[in-house]
């Protein structure tokens, strides 16, 4: 069996790097595609995973997004043929995979997207449990077809993760607090929302730590000050190793703070959407994550904050309990 993977975001390389592994060690083949987004291919060249490149991000713009959304239909309808099932986290593989009469996980754990766009093309949707489901099923998702694993979708690839011992040698300093801007660009931002990293980064140094920081587009550089104690990498670093070694990750994004809590470290979202993903509520409401967008209150924080004991256990249970959902159905 061929199994085709398709990126779009850089979260899905960290999430479908164990299953690619997994089923390289069942005898299952893999096709990958991605979008050209962000960090998302500088990530699959860091893991050695070999991929083809179609379409890329539309930007901020509504009208943009769509055409781009569209190309790309239209590219992976007529380049990708040799699969027998597709595994992804968007719209197009679903759409494709249908359209071909192949079967379609979608794997998200996103319930305020527009997820109408892949529901009625997907043969399973598979889902963290702290998910909405109510709001999965208003969009089109049929009960039936959603399939829920124990925990968040960070766990599955933290469990396989060994810190990189030489991380740090690539660092002008051993302890650092990482600040990753706002995705200010996407569509779940409303207008007009500024980023707070500037007012925030200005409090850090005032309180004397240093900053890893992590910019999503070239317009972030503008939004931090020039500083011997901010340092900016020159390629991707591996998120996984900066939550490990951070002292702390103030992040605009959940992924990265559900990474941070997941391995104990302190995490700060000062996500700007309107509206809070299940996922992140569940971690709000546990005290994993804290959750602000004013700068002085995410310093107090800080400030009272402290690194946990990492419980890998945990994430292979969860990682277990996700393979043996999908090899239920896969062997039917």
């Amino acid at each position: 069996m061929n199994i085709w993977f398709d990126f779009t975001n850089p979260p899905h390389v960290n999430f479908f790097k164990p299953l690619i592994n997994y089923y390289k060690l069942k005898g299952f083949d893999s096709l990958c595609t991605a979008r050209e987004f962000v960090e998302t291919l500088d990530l699959l060249k860091l893991y050695q995973i070999d991929f083809q490149v179609y379409g890329k991000h539309g930007g901020r713009k509504k009208f943009n997004k769509i055409l781009a959304l569209l190309r790309r239909y239209q590219q992976l309808y007529h380049h990708i043929d040799s699969f027998d099932i597709s595994f992804s986290s968007n719209n197009e593989a679903p759409l494709v995979s249908w359209l071909k009469r192949k079967p379609a996980f979608v794997f998200d754990d996103n319930d305020i997207s527009p997820n109408w766009l892949y529901s009625k093309f997907s043969s399973w949707v598979i889902s963290p449990e702290h998910i909405d489901k109510n709001a999965m099923y208003k969009m089109g998702v049929d009960p039936s077809r959603l399939l829920c694993y124990n925990g968040f979708k960070e766990h599955i690839y933290i469990a396989d993760y060994e810190p990189d011992t030489s991380f740090l040698d690539g660092l002008p300093f051993d302890e650092f607090v990482t600040v990753r801007p706002e995705n200010i660009q996407a569509a779940y931002i409303p207008k007009g929302v500024s980023s707070i990293v500037p007012a925030l980064v200005e409090k850090l140094l005032s309180k004397k730590f240093n900053i890893l920081f992590l910019p999503r587009y070239k317009s972030d550089y503008e939004l931090i000050p020039a500083d011997d104690r901010v340092f900016i990498p020159s390629k991707p670093l591996n998120g996984l190793d900066v939550s490990y070694y951070s002292t702390a990750i103030l992040t605009g994004a959940g992924s990265f703070s559900r990474e941070a809590a997941i391995m104990g470290t302190p995490a700060v979202s000062f996500y700007a959407g309107s509206k809070i993903l299940g996922v992140d509520q569940k971690m709000f409401n546990d005290g994993l994550v804290y959750h602000s967008r004013n700068p002085e209150d995410i310093i107090k924080y800080l400030m009272t904050s402290k690194k946990k004991i990492f419980n890998q256990y945990n994430c292979k249970s969860v990682q277990a309990n996700l393979f043996s959902l999908l090899d239920g159905k896969l062997n039917n």
